[in-house]
């Protein structure tokens, strides 16, 4: 249970607002001359919502987008997020799925999918869809840490998953006590062998 609520923050976290939008699954998919301030504003009140947890107000304002700028990838992903905090993972697979035919290198909506895949089972397509998410964008750090915690309860391949730990401490500025505490754990009963 403790593996699945860690998955399912770092999903959930993937939508937060931050300071570098390519982090998260919030970046609308437009580039800064493509949307007007207006635009960017409501979509990041949006994100905000979804992050302080009025998904209501957040879904009204992200269907919208998805009337008014039905091109854009990221809304549709940040609904889904919305309907697995909403424990409805049918609705959260089929809208990640909408993202990604318009968008199907978004790395935020593969981890998503994968994650998704890896609740029903799937573990060999989540696995290969969070290694898509992150060849896609190589420092998603969600990603990172989701493939190691599939190499690691999963596969049971310690080798595997400690350099997506150490790459995901490297991208979190080692702020995750928990997971470093964990990472050294292993890395000492991996020695021991």
């Amino acid at each position: 249970m403790y593996f699945i609520k860690l998955i399912l923050l770092a999903v959930l976290l993937s939508s937060c607002a931050t300071t570098n939008e390519t982090d998260q699954v919030a970046s609308s998919g437009l580039s800064p001359q493509q949307q007007s301030d207006t635009e960017r504003k409501r979509y990041r009140k949006a994100i905000a919502l979804l992050h302080n947890g009025n998904l209501d107000a957040a879904k009204s304002i992200l269907l919208e987008f998805t009337t008014e700028r039905p091109e854009l990838a990221g809304p549709h992903a940040n609904l889904a997020v919305i309907a697995l905090k909403n424990n409805n993972p049918d609705k959260a697979l089929e809208l990640v799925k909408v993202a990604l035919t318009k968008n199907p290198n978004l790395a935020e909506a593969l981890n998503l999918l994968a994650y998704l895949e890896q609740l029903n089972g799937d573990i060999e397509s989540a696995k290969n869809h969070y290694k898509q998410a992150i060849e896609n964008k190589e420092d998603y750090a969600l990603a990172h840490y989701n493939i190691a915690l599939l190499y690691d309860v999963y596969y049971q391949d310690i080798d595997s998953a400690i350099p997506h730990y150490e790459r995901y401490m490297s991208l979190t500025n080692n702020e995750d006590k928990k997971t470093a505490d964990w990472l050294e754990q292993i890395k000492r009963q991996r020695d021991k062998s």
